[in-house]
């Protein structure tokens, strides 16, 4: 099994679909799914990739968690080095200069629904289940769940669902706003999220980055330094060749014609 990918990727133009391959256990993540999983997020938008795609193999499951082999025995010490290690990749995710959309084909639990949490928006199959059930094996998230669900849906909501193991269907995920889109036969899945990519990829790339960026500054800053932060980007942009394209697009009713967007001040604020 050591020379069998566990993470592909292929791409289509500017949108790239990265896949967890490890189907006859669920997608499980161990250590090396997440960190081909880093690597491959981490090069892409640096590739001429202005969107991602993130999804499991299989109909069965994104991905059912970590990888229980990788955690029993270990000490309190170990178990701080892997799930530091393991949060740090999630958050490198979040932290994606391009969007990444969780297409997600089944099950999502444990760390497999903190990954979800991390992306800038999933896309649900209807028979998808999410959940954060570790405490019924005695554990706890520890890729960022406490902290990022209960800031999507609330401390009850949250607590709720970690504390009984409660798992959430599609249907109450929409409802939730854990996706914001309505869920869609497993089938259709992969598809409706890339066809999203590629109206993301469609858009000014700079533009798409410095929203990102403005939103994940603003998500725990006061107003008005989010607003001050949001003027600073606006301000970048406007006053980007990008910008000048697509006003110039729209007065002579064409499509625009973006470039790449360079490594600059609003992919490092």
């Amino acid at each position: 099994m050591s020379g069998t990918a566990v993470v592909e990727v292929d791409r289509d133009g500017p949108v790239a679909t990265v896949r967890i391959t490890r189907p006859e256990v669920h997608n499980a993540l161990n250590a090396r799914v997440l960190r081909d999983l880093d690597a491959a997020v981490a090069g892409l938008p640096g590739e001429g990739v202005r969107a991602i795609v993130l999804t499991g193999t299989g109909t069965r499951a994104f991905s059912a968690g970590a990888d229980l082999d990788e955690l029993a025995g270990l000490s309190a010490d170990d178990a701080y080095d892997v799930l530091a290690a393991g949060q740090a990749v999630v958050g490198r995710i979040e932290r994606c200069p391009v969007p990444v959309i969780a297409a997600v084909n089944g099950l999502a639990l444990g760390g497999g629904f903190e990954v979800v949490l991390a992306c800038t928006f999933a896309v649900l199959a209807d028979t998808a289940q999410l959940g954060l059930p570790e405490a019924g094996l005695g554990l706890m998230p520890g890729y960022g769940g406490t902290q990022r669900l209960a800031r999507r849906v609330g401390q009850p909501v949250a607590a709720h669902t970690m504390l009984t193991g409660a798992r959430i269907p599609a249907d109450r995920a929409h409802a939730l706003g854990l996706t914001p889109v309505p869920p869609v036969p497993v089938a259709d899945v992969l598809a409706t999220a890339q066809e999203l990519a590629a109206q993301v990829a469609a858009r000014g790339p700079r533009a798409v980055r410095a929203v990102l960026l403005a939103l994940r500054h603003g998500a725990d800053a006061p107003l008005e330094a989010g607003l001050a932060f949001e003027t600073a980007l606006a301000g970048l942009v406007t006053g980007s060749p990008e910008a000048a394209e697509g006003i110039a697009a729209f007065r002579e009713r064409r499509p625009p014609r973006f470039g790449d967007a360079p490594a600059g001040q609003e992919d490092h604020a």
